[in-house]
Formats: C-alpha cells, structure tokens, sequence
C-alpha cells in the first residue's frame, strides 16, 4: 500500500456521476465505463475528497462522525488508496504520495 502522509489533500475525478442508494452510493466512471458502489463511510471519504480535504482531516471527521475513541488511520488510509488506485480521486498537485 502506497503511504498517504496526513497532509495529502484529495479531490475528486471530474466526470463521475454518483447516484445515491439506500446503502451508499453508485458511482459511474463515463471516461472508463465503469460502475463502483461505495458503502456509507466510503461515500463519506470520497465527498470530502471533493471538498479538497487532507487524509488527516478525513481521519478527524470520521472520528468525530461515529464518535470513536481511536482514529481509523488504517481503515481511512486504505479507502483513500482503493479510490486512488481505481481513479475516482487524485492527489492535489503540491501533496503528491511519495
């Protein structure tokens, strides 16, 4: 897994059409024809990578979100990865993953 220092800023791919579903979200891709689902904690991670957020700051929110003693480093990294690597965000240009 690639690391993502808490100051990585995301934000999201331009032409993803996300239609929301009980469960998450349905996530279409129009330039690779393709269709992700993303359940509600990931929904969550990728709307604040829309809003330019940095991994830190979406490891503080969903703390505070389910009220969590401990915060999800690891979970949240490794969502920000799958959305990286499956090209649904990209890292902001000055805080590019090493």
């Amino acid at each position: 897994m690639t690391a993502i220092a808490p100051e990585t800023k995301f934000s999201a791919v331009a032409g993803i059409e996300v239609n929301r579903v009980p469960d998450g979200a349905m996530v279409y891709q129009n330039e690779r024809e393709r269709v992700h689902f993303l359940n509600p904690t990931a929904l969550i991670v990728f709307e604040l990578c829309g809003l330019n957020k940095t991994a830190g700051e979406i490891e503080a929110f969903i703390t505070d979100a389910f009220a969590l003693d401990v915060a999800p480093t690891a979970a949240v990294r490794e969502c920000l990865t799958s959305l990286l690597d499956e090209g649904l965000v990209v890292c902001a240009p000055s805080s590019a993953v090493p």
